[in-house]
């Protein structure tokens, strides 16, 4: 357990500081580190990631709650918490009868997380339609009860909006907090709420604070669109791997 710990806090690290620099990414990178180098379940990690990003929101959003765009918010939930339910209990299946689809579920999330990262939509003239963001919000909460990951839809919804770059990632930011507490508390009735978890969790919070601080304040020296097409490497070559051995396996 001591050598999958360090592995799994060296990949939080890494991916808090991606996504101090890149606005995205600690999600997957956890994710997907954990499953190349089969630190822990993906289970086990979605709640560990909760906790984490909880802690997250408290320090983001908390001093920032006026810049967050609540009715976007409060029509995203509505789509978001009831698929997000829906999400937890499919990984509680697909965990007992299928790793396999799992798996491959999660290479083609990373891919396309990916490609969000690297693919910024050019704003709109006027907001979505109601339907739009309670639509997107189906779809981020399915992924965010299956992997923790509900970023992809919404990133892409939220930046085609007409709003402030700041209030985007606020409203994100609270979009992900509030998913995160909600689901801490199905899995918890769920009975599914493990000691490992709140372990890794508890124990990725400080790591990510320090390494979030640190991209803040030493992010690279190389252009931001380098740096996401980077990373946006780094996640397809991943998601491909998981994807390609998971097909072969």
């Amino acid at each position: 357990m001591g050598e999958s710990l360090i592995l799994f806090l060296i990949a939080v690290a890494f991916g808090a500081y991606a996504q101090a620099v890149t606005g995205f990414a600690i999600s997957i990178f956890v994710l997907a580190a954990v499953v190349i180098l089969q630190i822990s379940s993906i289970a086990v990690t979605a709640t560990a990631l909760n906790i984490m990003t909880l802690a997250t929101g408290v320090v983001v959003v908390m001093p920032r709650l006026r810049k967050v765009n609540w009715p976007i918010v409060g029509l995203t939930l509505l789509g978001l918490l009831p698929a997000m339910v829906i999400g937890v209990l499919a990984l509680e299946y697909l965990s007992a009868n299928s790793q396999r689809m799992l798996r491959l579920l999660l290479g083609l999330l990373i891919i396309a997380g990916g490609l969000v990262l690297v693919w910024r939509p050019h704003p709109q003239e006027r907001l979505s339609g109601k339907a739009s963001f309670i639509g997107i919000g189906s779809v981020g909460g399915l992924l965010g009860g299956l992997f923790s990951v509900p970023g992809p839809p919404l990133v892409y919804q939220l930046y085609r909006q007409p709003i402030s770059i700041l209030t985007t990632r606020v409203t994100l930011i609270a979009l992900f907090s509030i998913m995160s507490l909600s689901r801490l508390a199905v899995v918890g009735v769920e009975g599914h709420l493990s000691a490992e978890a709140l372990k890794l969790g508890g124990l990725s919070v400080p790591v990510v604070v320090v390494f979030a601080w640190l991209g803040n304040r030493y992010p690279p020296r190389v252009p931001e669109r380098t740096l996401r097409r980077g990373v946006f490497v780094m996640l397809c070559v991943m998601g491909g791997c998981i994807s390609l051995f998971t097909l072969l396996g």
